[in-house]
């Protein structure tokens, strides 16, 4: 399942995002914003970043999701290799790409967080604020740590457009990833103070 949502986030992420200028959120987002503003190599960052996030994962949650997270980061990095070899995907619409590629990328997560994973990155961050906000649903953590990013990225290269078709895919994203972890139930609770509760009580049951 893991492999599965990794190839998925491998398509959606670099051959539906990347190739049709939706601006991206993440360890990816961030390794763009250091070589823009220090020149600093996108692998390297990269690599630091993911590093420093697997050993605080490693830490604070143990070796199980450490390797389970470290095998998706490498499908994911496998998918791309592979997709990019096998067919050239051309850039689409930006707006298709943002509701298409934000509904792919909250599928795979969703996926890859039921088997007790991350594939890094700020994936990994909003799993370990899970710890903290315990009460907040993986997919409003994950759409908080990218929005940072995202908003970073449109004060750096001045697009407001690329940035906004980036904040579309990420709803839509954390509304799947949440979907897919909690289902699709839905229940609201209602508070009814009164002195009657007795009788409100007995008009409800009845």
């Amino acid at each position: 399942m893991a492999l599965l949502g990794s190839g998925i986030l491998a398509f959606g992420l670099y051959h539906v995002h990347s190739l049709s200028g939706v601006t991206e959120g993440g360890v990816l987002g961030m390794t763009l914003l250091l070589h823009h503003w220090f020149g600093i190599s996108p692998a390297v960052s990269g690599f630091v970043m993911n590093a420093a996030c697997y050993v605080l994962g490693w830490r604070l949650l143990g070796w199980k999701l450490l390797a389970s997270s470290l095998f998706a980061t490498a499908a994911t990095s496998l998918g791309v290799d592979l997709l990019a070899a096998c067919y050239s995907f051309p850039p689409m619409d930006p707006m298709l790409a943002s509701v298409f590629g934000g509904a792919l990328i909250g599928l795979s997560l969703g996926m890859v967080f039921l088997q007790g994973a991350t594939t890094g990155g700020t994936d990994l961050i909003a799993r370990l604020l899970k710890l903290r906000f315990g009460h907040l649903p993986m997919g409003t953590l994950v759409m908080a740590v990218d929005l940072v990013v995202i908003a970073l990225a449109a004060l750096a290269f001045h697009s407001l457009s690329s940035a906004l078709y980036g904040l579309v895919s990420l709803y839509i994203s954390s509304l799947v990833i949440d979907r897919v972890l909690y289902g699709l139930d839905n229940a609201k609770v209602a508070y009814i103070i009164s002195d009657r509760y007795q009788a409100i009580c007995d008009a409800i049951i009845h």
